[in-house]
Order: C-alpha cells, then sequence, then structure tokens
C-alpha cells in the first residue's frame, strides 16, 4: 500500500513538474515571438540618420528641438498595418516602437504589428485620441512585460539620475516629428481624471499642477505654456489597478 501511494504521490509531482515547464516555456517562446517581432520591425523600418548632431536640451516651449536621430519608413510600415499612427523611440533603451491605434482599446492590447495574438501586444494610441496630438492629452499605452520590454522601464524614472539621463523622448509620425520633453512621472490609479482626456483648459491646467507636485523627479523643462500633454502608461504594482505614468510636452522637431 505504502509503495502504491508513493508511485501515485511521485505521478502527480512528475505532472506538475511537466505543466510548469510547460507552462515557462510557453510563456519564453511568447515573449522571444514578441521580441523578435518588434526586433525585426525596427531593422526593417527605422533607419539611423547619418551626421546627426546632438545638441543641449530644450527648455523653452518656444525654441525648436533637437533633430530626431532617426527616420521611419511609414509608407512600408502603414503598408503593413495602416493602424500605424507612429513611431515612439527612447534613446539608449529599449523604447524603439510602433504606435497602433484601434478602434478600441483592447484590439491592441494583446495583437502585434503583424495582427499576431501575443501578452506583449502592442503600443497603442487611445482610441479617443486623434492622431495628431491635438487633445489636451494624447495616452500611448503599453505593457509592463517581465523581460523588460515594451514599457516597463517607465518604471525608472522613479530616480532622479535616470531621468537626468532620459529627459525627453522621441515621438516620430507621417505628418512630422515630436521631441517629448518630460515633465513628471508618478504612481496613479486606472480610472484616474487623466484617462478622460479632459474637456476643458481648467481641468487639464489642474492636472499639469497636480502632475508637477507629484513627480517623482524634478523637471528643468517650463511647463507653463503647455497647451498638450502626451502621456505614456503602463501597469505598476504597488495596488490593485495601479499605474505608472509619464507627462511629456510635445514639441515639434527643428527643421
Amino acid at each position: 500500500m505504502k509503495n502504491i501511494l508513493t508511485k501515485i504521490l511521485l505521478v502527480i509531482f512528475t505532472a506538475i513538474f511537466l505543466f510548469s515547464g510547460y507552462q515557462l516555456l510557453k510563456i519564453f517562446l511568447e515573449y522571444h515571438a514578441g521580441t523578435a517581432e518588434y526586433s525585426q520591425a525596427a531593422d526593417q523600418y527605422v533607419k539611423e540618420k547619418e551626421d546627426t548632431v546632438n545638441k543641449e536640451p530644450v527648455a523653452d516651449l518656444e525654441e525648436g528641438s533637437d533633430t530626431c536621430p532617426i527616420e521611419i519608413d511609414f509608407s512600408s510600415l502603414q503598408a503593413e498595418n495602416p493602424d500605424v499612427v507612429g513611431w515612439i523611440y527612447s534613446p539608449d533603451t529599449v523604447i524603439n516602437y510602433p504606435v497602433m491605434k484601434g478602434e478600441t482599446n483592447d484590439t491592441y492590447l494583446h495583437t502585434m504589428l503583424n495582427g499576431q495574438y501575443n501578452s506583449s501586444g502592442s503600443i497603442f494610441m487611445d482610441y479617443r485620441n486623434n492622431p495628431d496630438l491635438s487633445n489636451y492629452v494624447t495616452i500611448l499605452y503599453g505593457h509592463h512585460m517581465k523581460n523588460g520590454s515594451m514599457f516597463a522601464s517607465l518604471h525608472k524614472y522613479s530616480d532622479q539620475t535616470y531621468f537626468e539621463e532620459h529627459s525627453y523622448i522621441w515621438y516620430l509620425t507621417p505628418q512630422g516629428n515630436y521631441r517629448i520633453n518630460v515633465i513628471s512621472g508618478f504612481i496613479e490609479n486606472a480610472v484616474a481624471p487623466v484617462y478622460g482626456l479632459f474637456e476643458d483648459e481648467e481641468s487639464f491646467r489642474e492636472f499639469v499642477d497636480y502632475a508637477i507636485a507629484k513627480s517623482d523627479f524634478q523637471s528643468r523643462y517650463d511647463y507653463s505654456k503647455a497647451e498638450h500633454l502626451m502621456v505614456l502608461s503602463t501597469c505598476s504594482y504597488e495596488y490593485e489597478d495601479a499605474r505608472y505614468i509619464i507627462v511629456g510636452i510635445p514639441i515639434p522637431e527643428s527643421k
């Protein structure tokens, strides 16, 4: 009887081990597929500009911005998927992705550029936003992947030194490029007013002041004249439905 029980337990533990191994392999293969897809997209559609000179960061909204060090083949990219509205690029980080815009915010939650299902999903713009960044707030969403991909690195902005080394992010579109001067980063809840996009200037200004006061770092950029903002949003785990958001001011690229 004891031998039979031992054999049964051995079979159970072996089954659990094999199932756990299968689940880990499945996650690994899915992560690999997501990383490979976006790495291939970057190789195919992104080109580094030659003789690009990086200038000092611009603090005044009325001045031009630096020249973006990359350019995107949007014609070919949109031929693959017409839902592409832009490309987001943060130098010296993994953030180098196409930006999608679906019929709803679920469209690209777990769907990649190539239309295949993947837990990584895509970086995507809120379906209510205008692609030309004309709303008070334009929101880009991305998963916080455990392998550090997509928007996982946004949490690093909780450190002042990291902000100083990554004080702006590039957002490229078929119509023109923008340097996103980062002014704030903080934990927020998933139903915060910012996700309502704001309908009037008063509530928008109140959010700007709120974001500056709550920021994990101190930004050098002047935010007083900001007319539009871009918000990057990803999951955070300090409490249920927490989000980490980065707030920035889009500045048209200098020509």
